[in-house]
Formats: C-alpha cells, structure tokens, sequence
C-alpha cells in the first residue's frame, strides 16, 4: 500500500501535469497571455520537476526491493 506522501505526490504531479496542459494549450490559442513564460509558471514547473523526481525515486526504490512472491489462493 502506498504511503500517504507517495499518494500526495501523485495527486501533486497529475495536477501539475494538467495544469501545464491547460497552459500550453491557451498559449497556443492567445499568446498575449504568456501562461507558459512567466513568474508563477516557472516555479509551477520547478516543483513539476521535483515532485517527478521525487516520485521517480521512490518508485525506483520500491522495484528495487527484493522480489517477494505473493501468496495465491
């Protein structure tokens, strides 16, 4: 079972990942209103990035623990 932060890191890059969607596609509808090149963007993206990493890692770490073989009925 996944742990409450792993799940609060999937939460976080799924909202990110479609916020930044959302911003690129209204960039390409109005430039004028540079969603994807300001301030606020680039610190969104920042912790895109680090949550990404992050999640990677523990999904990284969770595969690298040794293979356990499940109980069937």
């Amino acid at each position: 079972m996944a742990s409450r932060a792993e799940r609060l890191l999937n939460h976080v890059s799924l909202i990110l990942c479609l916020m930044f969607a959302v911003f690129l596609i209204l960039d390409q509808f109005n430039p004028m209103m540079n969603f994807v090149d300001n301030a606020i963007s680039r610190w969104l993206l920042g912790i895109l990035c680090l949550s990404g990493a992050v999640r990677a890692c523990l999904s990284w770490r969770a595969g690298a623990e040794p293979f356990r073989k499940s109980e069937t009925a």
